[in-house]
């Protein structure tokens, strides 16, 4: 069941890559309320190619970050366009 959902707008770091896609670069903290039987996806409205504190998540549009969180956290997605980009907390 989804509990709560952050949209993660602007402030995007934004680098133009060699191959026409473009590197988004965002910081956010963990959600303080997150607790042992919850978890947070990544969900972007399109395909995308991610990572989390230098940890590579993939290609696709829903990734599990709850096992890569620290308290600050740098959230790096490369695409040719980022469309919207939400983080989602659901109960286990």
């Amino acid at each position: 069941m989804k509990l709560h959902t952050i949209r993660l707008g602007e402030p995007w770091e934004r680098t133009p890559l060699p191959d026409g896609r473009t590197r988004f670069r965002r910081r956010f903290g963990r959600p303080r309320t997150l607790d042992v039987t919850e978890r947070l996806w990544l969900v972007c409205d399109r395909p995308v190619s991610a990572a989390v504190n230098a940890a590579q998540l993939g290609v696709g549009e829903r990734f599990d970050l709850t096992a890569h969180l620290q308290p600050r956290n740098e959230l790096v997605i490369e695409a040719g366009d980022l469309g919207a980009v939400v983080l989602e907390v659901w109960a286990i």
